[in-house]
C-alpha cells in the first residue's frame, strides 16, 4: 500500500494556498492604501483648524485678510483662500487645503463681533 499524495492532490492544495495567500495580499494591501487615506484627511484636517484659527485671530485689516486670492504652499500641502466681503464689519472666507489626490474645503465667516463656522 502506498503512503502520501497524488500529484492532483498536492496541486490543489497547492493552488487552494496560493489563492489564499493573494487574498490575504490584496486584502493587506487595501488596508495600507485606506490607512494613508485616512492619514492625508487627518492632516488635511489639522492644516484647515490651523488655518481657520490663524485667520480668525487676526484683525479685518490684515493682509491677508484683503478682499481676493490669498496662498500657501508647502513640499507637502498648498493651503489656499479667497476672501469677499459679506457687509459692512463682516467677510466670508472659503479656505481650501489640498494635497496630492485630495483637498477639503472650509467656509467661515470673520466678524468684528461674531464668528460662525460653516463646514462643506
Amino acid at each position: 500500500m502506498n503512503k502520501g499524495f497524488t500529484l492532483i492532490e498536492t496541486l490543489v492544495s497547492m493552488t487552494l494556498v496560493l489563492l489564499a495567500v493573494l487574498f490575504s495580499a490584496r486584502v493587506t494591501v487595501f488596508a495600507l492604501a485606506q490607512g494613508r487615506n485616512s492619514l492625508m484627511r487627518f492632516r488635511l484636517i489639522e492644516k484647515l483648524d490651523y488655518y481657520k484659527n490663524y485667520l480668525s485671530s487676526l484683525s479685518l485689516s490684515a493682509p491677508e485678510l484683503a478682499e481676493g486670492e490669498h496662498r500657501q504652499e508647502s513640499r507637502e500641502f498648498r493651503v489656499s483662500w479667497r476672501v469677499e466681503a459679506a457687509g459692512a464689519f463682516l467677510k466670508r472666507i472659503d479656505l481650501l487645503a489640498a494635497a496630492p489626490n485630495y483637498s477639503l474645503p472650509l467656509i467661515f465667516y470673520k466678524s468684528k463681533f461674531i464668528q460662525e463656522v460653516q463646514n462643506d
